[in-house]
């Protein structure tokens, strides 16, 4: 079984004057966290509301997502959306955390793969000159995966376009040391040469 890092699923929900309670209650087969996590803070851990079973009150819900989480389940993410339906209680079928290798294997594709999509869009910046993002992103994904050159070279090549040829060099260099095989970053070397 596939781990899933995130789940995002839309719970629907009746604001209606129908619906008597103010609360909507989290319940859930393993016993969790529950935090509620601004919108804008998406990296961020949020205010914990407390331990499944738990009821929310439906005005906090506002501009923040759910996060269930603990030591021993998987992360999942909710957003909660006003639709028709009055429910009030959501029953959450979270997924025992497995120390197998065929998950970390997942785990480290799931991983690369987000990197890869950092990547193009560092690529992407980098085309359209907007050599600060690229940078910046090139920075988030050396975060993420420190072994590969790629994002050294995205860094390289945004000093380059800007001139600044001994910045550029010092980017070449730790991507050449990541990864001595790569012919090309030779080449670039040798253009950001003072």
């Amino acid at each position: 079984m596939k781990k899933k890092i995130f789940l995002i699923s839309y719970i629907s929900l009746s604001l209606a004057s129908a619906c008597a309670t103010k609360t909507l209650t989290l319940v859930s087969n393993e016993k969790a966290n529950v935090s509620l996590v601004d919108y804008d803070d998406q990296a961020g851990e949020g205010d914990l509301v407390g331990e499944t079973p738990v009821a929310i009150e439906i005005d906090k819900l506002k501009k923040q997502y759910i996060r269930v989480w603990g030591e021993d389940v998987h992360p999942q993410f909710w957003v909660v959306k006003p639709l028709e339906d009055a429910k009030t209680e959501i029953t959450l079928r979270l997924e025992r955390k497995d120390d197998s290798a065929e998950n970390d294997a997942a785990s480290r594709i799931q991983d690369l793969n987000r990197s890869f999509r950092m990547l193009m869009r560092a690529y992407k910046a980098l085309t359209a000159r907007d050599l600060d993002t690229s940078r910046e992103i090139s920075k988030q994904i050396n975060q993420l995966q420190p072994d590969i050159a790629a994002p050294h070279i995205i860094t390289g090549l945004s000093f380059l376009a800007e001139g600044n040829k001994p910045k550029a060099r010092a980017a070449f260099l730790k991507a050449k040391n990541l990864d001595p095989e790569d012919r090309d970053i030779e080449e670039l070397l040798r253009l950001s040469q003072p």
